[in-house]
């Protein structure tokens, strides 16, 4: 075992944070070598270090040496608080199974490629074991490959869950390839550097950036996704004392993200008076109304009727949508729907009995309004984020230059601390504006998950009008409209395997 594997051996202590990267380049087969896996793992390191990692950073590994540094990495993340274990390289599916493949192989078969690989099963088991308060693997594994070009196995790899406390990122959807990158680092890797060390940031709203910049980066050709089971929060970054930006939007994405399912009325009464032009003032006052009041008497018969009848999965999604049961609470136990239903019937104009055709497409019609106003306000911040980013690039540059200059004039000094305050300026509103995406990134992909579970399927944006005061897209402009289509679209494309990516995203690029 190496002086470094024997290093995080011994580091096994409560609270650590170990990290195993592998960088797989120089292939015994010559047109599998890449370029960029080294650059890789040294940038993380240097990045983990910096965060207080203990690193095991190793290179062109065969397949006995990467289960040599996977069971040095298994003692040391005993008892770690973050566990990460990072791969750049080969990764190949075979047979539902997602193999990493070591330096030696050099054969053209199935049976060559399983000697010369440890599989990501593996992985899972040793990081399980240990049982570190969060597991991260990343795998940056889906490079192409002669093997696949020649259709000895599926090109890119498998969805491939994994258990409690750990997460799963790949640097790209099931089936595609991950890119080298042109520059020194992957497409992948690259973004992961540029937003890792984001102070306070959850590492599931980190690598929602990182999704986001790769799909931007690649126009949408890439899409990585990811798997977690993982409930509380994990920064790989302390948060800072300073103060953020204040951003009004962003405080109101997030206060409307935590109480869009709430069944208090009272929380729906502040957010009225704490954003009186807010953009989801009409489905508040809706919530409001419904959930205001006495519940009148009434036969249970017709709601016991459709209870025994209806998917309890499909009518907690809609009454969920509905405001009418707490998102927290229908992800951990399966609630009591006759309450919910009760406060559904409550509302109905004409006070008539609950049908389950009449319940999914209400929830329809509110699902749609909020994510075409959620796609709205998306749309906007990646244009804003993009010519943000455009215009840090120029002033990184024009700093190079001006800092260069300094070098021997010092009547340039000024002018270099102007350009530092500028750039740091320019990267708080960057901040500002991913803070914004964070936040409707989530919650568009929360609203598009649960519509998957109860949307009918004859749904369509004309549903979305008449008399209701807050449902009527056509009164809310064209686009409006069009992005609830374009919602619908997303709902039809939407299957298990495409869960944990965002590839719906690449829809709303901005156009150059």
């Amino acid at each position: 075992m190496s002086l470094v594997l024997l290093a995080v051996a011994s580091a096994a202590q409560a609270g650590e944070r170990v990290a195993l990267l592998i960088g797989n380049s120089a292939y015994a087969t010559p047109e599998m070598s890449l370029r960029n896996p080294l650059n890789d793992v040294e940038a993380l390191a240097r990045a983990l270090r910096d965060l207080g990692f203990v690193v095991a950073k190793t290179t062109d590994l065969d397949a006995a040496g990467m289960e040599t540094a996977l069971k040095a990495f298994g003692a040391a993340a005993q008892g770690a608080e973050m566990a990460v274990f990072f791969y750049a390289g080969h990764g190949v599916q075979i047979g539902g199974e997602n193999h990493l493949i070591g330096t030696e192989f050099s054969g053209n078969n199935i049976a060559a490629l399983r000697r010369s690989s440890i599989t990501m099963a593996q992985v899972r088991d040793t990081i399980s074991r240990a049982g570190p308060e969060i597991g991260i693997l990343l795998l940056d594994a889906c490079r192409n490959n002669p093997f696949s070009d020649q259709g000895l196995v599926e090109q890119g790899l498998v969805r491939a869950k994994g258990g409690a406390g750990l997460l799963i990122a790949y640097a790209t959807d099931p089936g595609n390839v991950a890119y080298d990158g042109t520059g020194e680092n992957s497409v992948f890797t690259s973004s992961l550097l540029d937003h890792l060390a984001t102070p306070g940031l959850d590492t599931r709203l980190m690598l929602g950036r990182v999704r986001q910049q790769v799909v931007m980066q690649t126009g949408g050709r890439q899409v990585p996704w990811v798997e977690e089971a993982v409930l509380s929060e994990h920064a790989f970054a302390p948060a800072l004392d300073e103060d953020t930006p204040d951003d009004a939007t962003a405080s109101e994405l997030a206060h409307w993200r935590t109480i869009a399912s709430s069944v208090d009325p009272n929380d729906f009464d502040a957010y009225l008076r704490d954003y009186p032009n807010g953009l989801f003032v009409s489905i508040a006052q809706d919530r409001l109304d419904r959930l205001s009041g006495d519940t009148p008497a009434m036969n249970a018969a017709p709601a016991e009727t459709l209870l025994a009848s209806a998917d309890p999965q499909r009518m907690t999604a809609a009454l969920t949508a509905l405001g009418l049961i707490e998102a927290g609470r229908a992800r951990t136990v399966q609630p009591d729907l006759a309450p919910a239903l009760a406060g559904y019937r409550r509302h109905l104009a004409d006070g008539g009995d609950v049908s389950a055709e009449a319940l999914y497409r209400d929830a329809a019609q509110v699902s749609m309004f909020l994510a075409a106003t959620t796609l709205q306000r998306l749309r906007t911040d990646l244009v804003a984020l993009r010519s943000v980013e455009r215009t840090l690039a120029i002033a990184e540059d024009a700093l190079a230059q001006i800092a260069e200059i300094a070098e021997t004039n010092a009547d340039a000094l000024p002018v270099l601390r102007q350009a530092h305050n500028d750039i740091y300026d320019i990267h708080r509103s960057r901040g500002t504006i991913l803070r914004r995406l964070d936040e409707s990134r989530s919650y568009y992909d929360e609203v598009l998950n649960r519509a998957v579970l109860f949307f009918p399927p004859d749904v369509t944006t004309a549903w979305v009008g008449g008399d209701d005061r807050f449902r009527d897209l056509q009164q809310s402009g064209h686009h409006m409209t069009e992005d609830a289509a374009l919602f619908l679209a997303h709902v039809a494309q939407a299957d298990d395997s495409k869960k944990g990516s965002y590839q719906w995203l690449a829809d709303l690029l901005p156009q150059e």
